[in-house]
């Protein structure tokens, strides 16, 4: 009975230990900014304002962050030339956040000295400065095991995918994954990870994943770029080739980091 007992034990421990670990996935929204060239300084000077507001939602634990980071190419018809990035806790937060944001209360908090007429002049350059061209919801799913941290001219490669096959996420863990470790422990690359988007999501949405990885600078992404990749046996060669099976690649986009509130 006592043997009973502790088999138990260990068993509610090790779904309770589950639990807290799938409860501190990492919640994204991703918002892709259209910008003309003659509204470049009007857009930065709108971000600036926004990012004393995200200060005062992390300070109000409401988020756990907020990076912009600009894209190349950044051809006006090569689609967005921004891209933020918020952090959350939770699925919840970042639907209640979406839904139901009282922007002016934080604002007001940010910058208490600014009128109202002020901040309503702000709210309306924001409006005016960009074209918010893409919302993106994501689930972090996996990441390389690191110290990385990330600061202003961080560089990433933001990998969109399509997955075509239920496997294609054990396939990034169990395959891909192990070789961006190898990378990040032998100094290639900062970090790796894998998103799965929640919203859009369906077989008419453009893509169903991102894969990122990101480099403490130019110099490391370029000698990631012109390097080898490391030598493979044949058993992961021919993993590798049945795991490529598993999604569509459909684009890959450069980003640098231009401003990150923590």
């Amino acid at each position: 009975m006592k043997k009973l007992f502790v088999l138990g034990f260990v068993i509610l421990m090790t779904v309770s230990v589950k639990a807290q670990e799938k409860s501190k996935s990492l919640y994204l929204l991703f918002e892709f900014m259209q910008v003309n060239d003659e509204q470049g300084s009007d857009y930065w000077a709108v971000e600036t304002f926004w990012s004393g507001i995200h200060q005062q939602r992390v300070a109000d634990k409401s988020i756990l962050g907020w990076d912009l980071w600009s894209l190349t190419p950044s051809g006006t018809k090569q689609g967005s030339q921004y891209l933020t990035v918020t952090l959350f806790p939770s699925l919840k937060d970042m639907l209640q956040a979406i839904g139901s944001l009282d922007v002016m209360a934080y604002a007001k908090k940010a910058y208490p000295k600014m009128t109202d007429k002020e901040l309503n002049a702000m709210m309306d350059k924001t409006a005016k400065s960009r074209d918010m061209a893409n919302q993106v919801l994501f689930q972090e799913v996996d990441r390389t095991k690191d110290d990385f941290q990330m600061k202003v001219g961080t560089l990433a490669t933001l990998d969109i995918m399509k997955q075509l096959d239920d496997s294609y996420e054990n396939v990034e863990s169990e395959i891909f994954k192990p070789w961006h470790q190898d990378m990040v422990d032998k100094g290639k690359k900062g970090t790796w990870g894998l998103l799965r988007s929640i919203f859009p999501a369906g077989t008419m949405a453009y893509g169903s994943h991102i894969t990122f990885s990101m480099y403490k600078d130019a110099g490391q992404l370029a000698d990631f770029m012109e390097g080898s990749g490391g030598d493979m046996n044949l058993t992961t060669q021919l993993a590798v080739k049945e795991g490529l099976k598993t999604r569509e690649w459909k684009e890959v986009k450069l980003a640098k980091l231009e401003m990150t509130i923590k």
